[in-house]
Parts: C-alpha cells; sequence; structure tokens
C-alpha cells in the first residue's frame, strides 16, 4: 500500500483527536456477526457508539473472515466527519509501511500485522504495535477475537455502559457452507 493522506484529518486535526481520543461508550454487551460483508468471504456488524461530547454518529465496524476467525479488522467510523474509518485494527493481512521523512531504513518503517492504524497531524496514515502486540505470549493471546475487542476497546477510549467486557459471537454457519441433514448420498448406488 502507498503513502495514504487524508487532508480532512489535517484539516480539522482537533476534532480528529476528539474523534479518537475522547471516551466513546457501546450498550450492547454481546456483539452477534451474522451478515455478509462487503464481500461473500467477510462477516459484518456495525454498532452504534456515543460520544461522550460530540454529537455525530460514531461506528464500530467489525469484519471478520469467514475460513479464518482469526483475520478480524476494527475499523472506527464519522460519517459526518469522514468517509473512511478514522482508525482501525487489523490482525492479519499485509505488513504496513509507514513513510515517515525522518526514517530511511526499510525495516523501521514496516509494521507487521497485528497492528493499529492512525492518522497523524499530517493526515498521514500511520501503523503501530503496543507493547502487547511487540509481547509474542500477549500477541498469541490476541489472536482470539473477544480479548482482541477488550484491547481495541482500550486503546480507541472506548467502553461499556456497564462496565462489563463486551462478548462476540460469530454466525455458527461462519464457514460458507450449506449443513444440512440431507444424506449427499441418498441417490446413490454403492456396489
Amino acid at each position: 500500500m502507498g503513502r495514504e493522506i487524508v487532508t480532512k484529518f489535517k484539516e480539522d486535526y482537533s476534532t480528529y483527536n476528539k474523534l479518537l481520543k475522547e471516551t466513546k461508550s457501546i450498550f450492547d454487551n454481546v456483539i452477534n456477526i451474522t451478515e455478509v460483508g462487503n464481500n461473500a468471504n467477510t462477516l459484518e456488524k456495525i454498532e452504534d457508539l456515543k460520544h461522550k461530547t460530540l454529537k455525530n454518529n460514531i461506528e464500530l465496524i467489525i469484519n471478520v473472515k469467514v475460513s479464518n476467525n482469526k483475520f478480524f479488522q476494527f475499523k472506527l467510523k464519522c460519517k459526518e466527519y469522514c468517509k473512511i474509518p478514522f482508525f482501525r485494527f487489523d490482525s492479519d493481512g499485509d505488513t504496513h509501511r509507514n513513510y515517515l521523512e525522518n526514517t530511511t531504513k526499510l525495516d523501521a518503517q514496516k509494521v507487521e500485522p497485528p497492528h493499529f492504524h492512525f492518522f497523524n497531524e499530517d493526515g498521514l496514515n500511520l501503523a503501530y504495535q503496543t507493547p502487547q502486540l511487540e509481547n509474542k505470549n500477549e500477541k498469541k493471546a490476541l489472536e482470539d477475537i473477544n480479548l482482541c475487542i477488550f484491547h481495541f476497546f482500550k486503546e480507541a477510549n472506548i467502553i461499556l455502559s456497564n462496565d462489563l467486557l463486551p462478548i462476540i459471537k460469530i454466525k455458527g454457519n461462519s464457514l460458507g457452507l450449506d449443513f444440512s441433514n440431507d444424506d449427499p448420498n441418498a441417490n446413490m448406488t454403492f456396489l
């Protein structure tokens, strides 16, 4: 992926900071992911968040790959502010390259998944890992979507209305296969 700059974030970085850093609340303890997302390989759930001070509608978007539930994304989006998510977590996928002017070494620029994405004051999309994502054992534990959502909530300053941990339930038929009670061999004659 090339260098991504969003001018809206650069021009109004104070609102961006409020969206990201101030407290947001979610009211559903159980998040059921059952709908097909933007393609047939992804399940998606959109939850509404309430911001502490802003009146803007903020969405928490959760995408889970159908064939691999350890491949998921959490995104925060405010459509009234910008059409793209302003904060994101990728559990898997491509390595992100941070195009920073003061860093010329490629090793210092690349950020392997899992990682978070945010935009700096220049509107530049940057990826980073928290200390938990850099720790081999904690990183392994965060492959569990239910543990990772808590980590995302902490990083994005999201709280549950009743201080409980959220539970994510992924559609039972999430392999994309239709399991029925029909006998697939019903019309076959065996010798």
